[in-house]
């Protein structure tokens, strides 16, 4: 984890970058909670191809590829997705929206 002191304060780089704003928030909320009702069966564990999620992302989030990668990166640093593999995710069911 980097950090950057300056005179009396301390930004922790890492926690800055994965913060999301409001309507990035709102939009990994919804998407959270159509990849719990789809993987509940499978503990939670999705096969798909890193492009296909990030274009369902995309679509269901009505934003680009790119703002939706950086919202799946985001939710798995606050841990709602544990895994985001290449031909897989696994999604943390154990979170309460």
């Amino acid at each position: 984890m980097e950090s950057i002191s300056r005179s009396d304060h301390t930004i922790n780089v890492d926690n800055l970058i994965n913060s999301m704003n409001d309507e990035e928030y709102r939009k990994a909320e919804e998407f959270y909670i159509f990849l719990t009702n789809i993987t509940k069966c499978n503990n939670g564990v999705l096969t798909i191809e890193r492009k296909k999620l990030i274009d369902i992302a995309a679509a269901y989030m009505e934003c680009s590829p790119i703002e939706a990668h950086n919202i799946l990166m985001k939710m798995k640093a606050y841990g709602w997705i544990k895994t985001l593999d290449k031909d897989y995710i696994i999604v943390n069911l154990e979170r309460k929206v």
